[in-house]
């Protein structure tokens, strides 16, 4: 699978989409996943876009990191 879109949300209610792996880990890394309300991934496995929008913060961190 490949990110195709990740969409985090912090607490602020300020919201940031990112399209790389690279790019999202540093924006949760600069604000901390005690600031994260959200995280919202979109998957592409190949045919279709996946939504994984309900894992909590570590579970979409791991997820990311297995991209």
């Amino acid at each position: 699978m490949n990110l195709h879109s990740c969409t985090i949300v912090l607490n602020n209610e300020l919201t940031m989409t990112c399209d790389n792996v690279e790019q999202t880990l540093g924006i949760i890394d600069q604000h901390g996943a005690t600031n994260i309300h959200r995280i919202l991934i979109d998957a592409y496995d190949g045919q279709s876009i996946r939504n994984y929008h309900e894992l909590s913060i570590e579970e979409s961190i791991e997820s990311l990191m297995s991209l």
